[in-house]
């Protein structure tokens, strides 16, 4: 309890009391609040994800269909396969995502090549691993 004196103008002074304000008590969250804040969040992120990913989706839809156009509907070896048939039996270097190759070309599959080395070792190429061909 608090005390103030009142001064009032004609010189007399009283005592007076007030009581104290009472403090409003802080709601407490309470755990099903908490949680139900919790899933209301996770919903927004979720669905964030999925908008995500259907974007990604129709972006790597445009790219597929874009180097779909570039190949023309042909397989991706075929060029390759037409330049090394006329070099059929014929000394060639071949720059892989292994290392370089040096040999005789034996053999040109559908999607592979057979390089005879010099050490007499067969070794078997596939066509997407070509990084360059002399």
């Amino acid at each position: 309890m608090r005390r103030y004196w009142n001064r009032s103008l004609d010189g007399g002074c009283k005592e007076i009391t007030v009581r104290k304000k009472k403090k409003r008590k802080k709601t407490s969250h309470s755990v099903w609040s908490k949680f139900l804040s919790l899933r209301r969040k996770l919903i927004r992120s979720i669905a964030g994800i999925r908008l995500q990913i259907v974007r990604l989706n129709e972006r790597i839809h445009a790219l597929q269909e874009q180097v779909n156009g570039l190949q023309g509907g042909a397989s991706p070896g075929s060029s390759v396969s037409a330049f090394l048939r006329g070099r059929l039996n014929s000394r060639i270097t071949v720059e892989t995502t292994a290392g370089t190759i040096f040999g005789t070309l034996i053999a040109i599959g559908e999607d592979y090549v057979q390089i005879a080395e010099p050490n007499g070792s067969i070794v078997i190429i596939p066509l997407r691993s070509f990084l360059s061909i002399a």
